[in-house]
């Protein structure tokens, strides 16, 4: 019995080798050369690197840094980019050798009543997988890894774009009300030169109404503007996860700046999140293809090890080799699959592209007649409205006009700044919307008149 585990040393430094150095016995084949790319990312999670939340007056960089930090669907996009990263590292990883061992010819009758006859081995396997598949593998988990990289881009342009609208419509709603306070002020003193012209008896009684009317008007049109400001600031900090608003106001102002063609964006467009997220969920099903045809090449099982002859005190090594015949699964239904899903990827990239080009024509004309808008008024109505109170104003003074001019006069000169400030929101959103969709290929801006603070 003793000669029997003389094997056992040599088949231990066997099983040793082969789980020390599972490579090497493919270090010599090309399908086994694979080497996973090291992306490295930060083990604390996004909550565990959050910032506090903004307070005060907050600037646009504050917004977008407390929401891109804070917002639990980019945490999750963030975990799925460490989910393709680990998929990345084990696609590259060869099978593992087996360990098997059988003894024969024991226990029986006769000759073979004990263990006189007895054969045992002990040795191991290794699945040596040919047509390159782990290559092939690897490279449709680094497709996935590429596009869940991607998709974590486009959801921070999507999240950065929404606060940007949100921040935009808390400025624009605190302009209008400043805007608002300013006419209440007008029509404060419109009424009292009103109360005292009806006093002396330089007007009539019924003008003193119609004043009061316009006064409660906008005071109304203050209180109903608070309640939609009250409303956007719940709605901009719930972009970083909270409850309630901390802060008090947000500043920012709509800036000039250089101009861009459309073919410049376009250019942009062609590197941005969402254009490489097509190209790379075409590549990933061109991969898919690839392993698929892969995978009709049977693979090749290797084993080896040393048997022990109890009836001639003896040992040798065998050695052996095993191959499936291809002769009824060369996997046809899935080469057939992968392409009809690589000829679907091929249509979807391109509607894709084609979605991206007309969201972003669309967006680009868009700002480019507003702004062509925004210029007139500034160029022409405003400055004529402008001129056109101010005369009548002094006109009303001297008793040259009635109160109704006067009124008509303020409300048209009001009203034209209101308009202005609606169109460069819609500018600002026009400007936030190409953004998105260009990602950080190009700093847009919506390249407003160089006077367009003068009216605020």
């Amino acid at each position: 019995m003793k000669h029997s585990v003389l094997w056992l040393p040599f088949a231990v430094t066997l099983v040793a080798v082969g789980c020390a150095n599972p490579r090497n016995s493919l270090a010599g084949t090309p399908f086994a050369h694979f080497n996973p790319p090291q992306i490295v990312l930060n083990e604390e999670t996004p909550a565990e690197l959050t910032p506090a939340e903004p307070t005060g007056s907050i600037t646009l960089d504050m917004a977008l840094d407390a929401a891109i930090n804070r917002h639990p669907s980019l945490a999750a996009t963030w975990y799925e980019i460490k989910a393709r990263q680990g998929a990345v590292q084990q696609a590259g990883l060869p099978p593992n050798p087996a360990l098997f061992g059988a003894m024969e010819e024991f226990g029986g009758s006769g000759n073979f009543s004990g263990t006189g006859a007895m054969s045992s081995r002990i040795g191991i396997s290794q699945e040596l997988l040919l047509g390159g598949k782990i290559g092939k593998r690897a490279r449709v988990a680094e497709a996935a890894a590429s596009i869940a990289e991607l998709e974590h881009q486009a959801k921070i342009m999507e999240v950065s774009a929404q606060v940007e609208r949100r921040f935009f419509a808390v400025f624009a709603l605190q302009k209008r009300l400043h805007l608002q306070a300013e006419q209440l002020d007008l029509m404060e003193k419109s009424h009292d030169v009103v109360a005292k012209r009806v006093k002396t008896g330089d007007t009539s009684p019924l003008d003193l109404p119609r004043s009061q009317v316009d006064l409660v008007s906008a005071r109304i049109a203050i209180a109903q503007t608070g309640k939609e400001l009250e409303a956007a600031r719940y709605a901009l900090a719930e972009s970083w996860g909270s409850a309630l608003p901390l802060f008090s106001t947000v500043s920012t102002q709509y800036q000039s700046g250089p101009d861009f063609t459309e073919q410049e964006l376009r250019e942009a467009l062609e590197q941005s999140p969402a254009w490489r997220l097509q190209e790379e969920q075409f590549a990933r099903a061109d991969a898919a293809l690839a392993l698929a045809e892969s995978q009709r090449i049977p693979d090749l099982e290797l084993e080896g090890g040393v048997q022990r002859f109890n009836e001639y005190d003896g040992h040798a090594f065998f050695l052996g080799v095993s191959i499936p015949l291809p002769l009824f699964d060369r996997n046809q239904g899935g080469i057939a699959e992968a392409k009809a899903t690589k000829r679907k990827a091929h249509h979807e990239r391109e509607a894709g592209f084609l979605a991206l080009h007309t969201e972003l024509q669309e967006a680009w004309r868009k700002l480019r007649s507003i702004r062509q808008t925004v210029g007139s008024l500034e160029t022409e109505v405003l400055p004529a409205a402008q001129h056109t109170y101010e005369s009548i104003s002094k006109a009303y003074k001297a008793g040259e006009i009635d109160i109704l001019g006067l009124l008509d006069a303020q409300r048209t000169w009001v009203e034209a700044r209101k308009a202005r400030l609606d169109l460069l929101h819609e500018l600002e959103n026009s400007r936030i919307e190409i953004k998105r969709l260009i990602g950080e290929g190009a700093a847009v801006s919506a390249a407003l008149p160089a006077n367009n603070n003068s009216h605020n």
